[in-house]
């Protein structure tokens, strides 16, 4: 038995504590509890970025990229999943499902791929906190669209920038900011339209790097 923990490293830990967050989230949305199981799913994302953070910096072990996509599955796919079905009712669950389905397979074939400087398909992390911050919102149909219209971007071939991208660091940390802001003056309404928008604008992110890409591609113009 012992074996098995000389091959946890440093960044495992990390892991773990996601994983953790994301059942403290399932345990919270089956009490009711919607704002405390959308925060714990943010802590999450939080706990999956400090993975990979220690990765890069302490190297990776293992059972690291195992360990990460297991994680992953509870926090970001079973987690926001049962969110939606405890605050929506049973009618989600289909849509539950395949969202977690799709989840499970965007993770399998990354954990295959090679490694490139953009994610292929939409992550996980963001999707779930996506999914939680409109359960929160209290928007039953727009949750449904998105459970659906996610699930299809985790499959998809659309490349994503990664979170560690330079130009990411400044809008996330003012998002969390203000959603933070929200929390403490009792507005979780704030927090979670916060959380929506900058998601949003991550969704839409590779819409902008290639109308980027082809205006790079313009050729000089010859006025003047």
């Amino acid at each position: 038995m012992t074996g098995i923990f000389r091959l946890i490293r440093v960044p495992d830990f990390a892991s773990i504590l996601n994983a953790a967050l994301g059942f403290g989230s399932i345990l919270a949305s089956a009490e009711g509890r919607y704002a405390l199981s959308m925060a714990l799913i943010l802590l999450a994302m939080a706990a999956d970025g400090l993975d990979g953070f220690l990765a890069r910096r302490l190297g990776d072990g293992p059972l690291g990229t195992p360990i990460d996509s297991l994680a992953d599955v509870i926090s970001f796919g079973a987690a926001p999943a049962f969110l939606a079905v405890a605050a929506f009712g049973p009618a989600f669950g289909l849509p539950g499902v395949f969202y977690l389905a799709c989840g499970i397979l965007r993770l399998a074939r990354f954990n295959i791929s090679p490694r490139e400087e953009t994610f292929q398909g939409m992550p996980i992390s963001g999707a779930g906190g996506m999914v939680a911050a409109t359960v929160l919102l209290g928007v039953p149909g727009l949750s449904a669209l998105l459970l659906f219209s996610l699930s299809l971007l985790m499959v998809s071939a659309v490349p994503y920038p990664k979170f560690r991208d330079p130009r990411l660091i400044p809008p996330v940390v003012a998002a969390g900011a203000i959603a933070a802001a929200g929390w403490c003056l009792g507005d979780l309404r704030i927090s979670a339209g916060v959380v929506f928008l900058a998601l949003a604008a991550y969704l839409a992110s590779p819409v902008v790097m290639e109308l980027c890409r082809q205006r790079g591609k313009r050729p000089p113009s010859r006025r003047g």
